[in-house]
């Protein structure tokens, strides 16, 4: 006896099988607890779906996740960030200078190629923390 696959049970569940094709697996599932059961399966779903589909999200619900956030978040204090900041920037100074000094030209090409394509990867991570911070 071969069961049906998981997607002709589907098929067969949301009616999309024309009756000739659909005869053979609705005659199995009758017959077969495994196949009956994931029909079952299916059928709680839709029905628990539906119900929940019903009730609208509330309205401040972003405003509750994002303030629930900056609650648990601990407070960034104002002083450091830019410290936090300048540290990054000031090694990747000094990190050019270094490969311009020992590498010349070319080290100093790959270098600025390199950060070239690492701003671009953060980019998008930076224009959103931005948008964050402003709203």
């Amino acid at each position: 006896m071969r069961h049906p696959a998981f997607g002709e049970l589907l098929e067969l569940h949301f009616g999309e099988l024309d009756e000739a094709r659909a005869a053979a697996p609705r005659a199995h599932a009758r017959d077969c607890a495994a196949c009956a059961s994931v029909l079952a399966e299916l059928r709680w779903a839709e029905e628990t779906l539906a119900l929940v589909a019903d009730e609208a999200p509330p309205a401040d619900g972003l405003e509750r996740v994002l303030a629930r956030i900056e609650t648990v978040r601990p407070a960034r204090d104002r002083r450091t960030s830019w410290v936090r900041t300048a540290w990054p920037s000031a090694a990747a100074l000094l990190a050019g200078s270094v490969a311009v000094q020992q590498g010349g030209a070319l080290a100093a090409l790959a270098f600025f190629a390199l950060g070239s394509i690492v701003t671009l990867a953060l980019a998008p991570v930076l224009i959103l923390e931005s948008q964050r911070r402003s709203s």
